[in-house]
């Protein structure tokens, strides 16, 4: 991912820094180096579908509850 890309994304510099919990400074040198560190992509992907998230975590709760009725 570009910063291009994350910038079109949150629309300021100021939201990304919120967005990731780090500095205006620090989303400033993303934007002169282009380069997004590898930890905020990852996270930026993480986030991008929270509903699918919730989804998948209750249906491993699901699965849980049922292997463990089964063995009760």
């Amino acid at each position: 991912m570009t910063f291009t890309e994350l910038l079109s994304h949150y629309g300021t510099q100021a939201e990304i820094a919120r967005a990731y919990g780090v500095s205006r400074a620090s989303v400033n040198r993303w934007a002169k180096t282009g380069v997004v560190p590898e930890l905020r992509v990852l996270q930026f992907e993480r986030n991008q579908n929270p509903q699918e998230r919730r989804l998948e975590r209750k249906r491993l709760q699901v699965e849980a509850a049922r292997r463990w009725a089964e063995k009760g």
